[in-house]
């Protein structure tokens, strides 16, 4: 293992707000985006493991970490959006991109609308935005769900992880900490959105996409990543055991294992 990479930091103007990012590592450019849980910093076990092969970017996504919100952006898609103006600003025209949770909403959303700007595409226990009756079905459950009380924040985890590794859960949630309190509904919108959008055709999907899902993610159930894998044409999936929704951060070695061998 080489020497601690460098870490270089900038703030990149997106619509109506700036993101804030840290770049680290040499090589193809990879960039990871966050949870609705996390922060850039969440992804240090990948940075650690992936910089000595990529030029590692972290980000903020806006009202997250130290990116602001900034004004309400244009777009319902402006997570998606602000990924593409950041790929922008850092001069990268193709990318490896790694969305875990709500980021693979971003992740995909560059992928499925400019496909030439990703090299691959990592899909950390998230189905977001394929719209395939899996999605649909599973966004039906969770409104139910969560109208009756489900906080998903309260299932960051497999069942037993923070008694089995309080350290690591620890400072998993002193990190998300980080971010702004958020009250009331988690975004219901997004669920209402993926209930009714119809379906599309991905037996053809243009970017090589590796989807990785822990067996006891108790949020995006693995039922819904196996189908969206197989939706979407050419794809991989690793299911990774005992693991959790946040399976990149209570199984990192296996996590890193998967995406290496996919990125090559």
């Amino acid at each position: 293992m080489g020497s601690t990479p460098p870490v270089l930091t900038g703030r990149a103007p997106v619509d109506g707000t700036e993101l804030y990012y840290e770049v680290a590592g040499q090589g193809p450019p990879m960039v990871l985006i966050h949870g609705g849980e996390g922060t850039r910093i969440h992804w240090w076990q990948q940075v650690a493991a992936f910089a000595e092969r990529f030029t590692c970017v972290t980000y903020d996504c806006r009202g997250f970490g130290s990116s602001p919100a900034g004004n309400v952006p244009r777009s319902t898609d402006f997570q998606r959006d602000d990924l593409r103006e950041l790929l922008d600003h850092l001069g990268f025209d193709r990318a490896v991109l790694i969305g875990h949770s709500m980021g693979g909403a971003a992740a995909s959303g560059v992928a499925q609308t400019w496909p030439e700007r990703v090299e691959r595409l990592v899909m950390s226990d998230t189905a977001f935005t394929f719209a395939t009756p899996a999605l649909s079905e599973w966004a039906s459950g969770m409104l139910e769900k969560i109208s009756a009380g489900f906080d998903v924040l309260d299932h960051a985890f497999a069942p037993g992880f923070p008694e089995r590794q309080p350290a690591l859960a620890h400072l998993y949630r002193s990190l998300s900490r980080l971010n702004a309190p958020r009250r009331g509904p988690r975004g219901l919108d997004a669920y209402e959105r993926w209930r009714d959008q119809p379906p599309a055709d991905y037996s053809a999907f243009a970017v090589p996409t590796l989807f990785i899902v822990g067996s006891e993610d108790e949020l995006t159930a693995p039922w819904l990543i196996r189908a969206t894998a197989a939706a979407v044409g050419g794809s991989e999936l690793v299911e990774i055991p005992g693991a959790g929704h946040s399976a990149y951060a209570e199984q990192a070695a296996a996590f890193n294992e998967a995406v290496l061998g996919f990125c090559g």
